[in-house]
């Protein structure tokens, strides 16, 4: 191939795999396998065309170097859809779902609890529900947060305007949920 023709190609090609390595830096997973694509053609024209041994080692090392950023492509996680309205869903909390939460962690609470018969027990809204942090409401009335995975008090009460917190449920609801 005609030297000046082989340099354009080339420098075609190290130009687009400067542009994938900056695609990656921005953990664009589309534009980076777009691109990688176009390289690829671009090489696998230049190939058979090479001729001599600086051109043939010259296609040899781009080879190598598009073969890295294919690695590095594949290391890249695909952008997560947008979710809805970007709100968090809320975990509407009844006795059913109670019911469905492990009993060691109901144990848990009820050991928060102690022998309360009045308090009432309120668990958060946010999460996914398997170990909801929660408050209790002691007979007298007073309120201590907990962790829902260490099951330790918690300084911050969640205040029950703010929709972060399930009315309160007895401590007979909990105690049936271990049943």
């Amino acid at each position: 191939m005609e030297p000046d023709k082989f340099r354009r190609s080339r420098e075609t090609i190290n130009r687009l795999c400067e542009n994938i390595d900056l695609l990656i830096d921005q953990r664009d997973l589309e534009e980076s396998k777009a691109c990688y694509q176009e390289a690829s053609e671009c090489l696998d024209t230049l190939s058979p065309q090479a001729e001599g041994e600086i051109q043939e080692r010259s296609v040899k090392n781009l080879g190598v170097k598009i073969k890295l950023l294919s690695s590095r492509i594949k290391k890249l996680k695909p952008k997560k859809a947008a979710s809805g309205q970007g709100k968090a869903v809320r975990i509407e909390w009844d006795e059913e779902r109670i019911a469905g939460l492990s009993k060691k962690f109901l144990e848990k609470v009820m050991a928060n609890i102690g022998n309360d018969p009045d308090a009432q027990v309120c668990f958060g809204t946010s999460g996914k529900g398997i170990r909801p942090n929660y408050q209790i409401i002691s007979g007298d009335k007073k309120m201590v947060a907990y962790s829902g995975s260490s099951h330790k008090p918690n300084p911050d009460l969640i205040s029950k305007g703010s929709g972060k917190l399930s009315p309160p449920f007895s401590w007979k609801v909990i105690e049936q949920s271990l049943s």
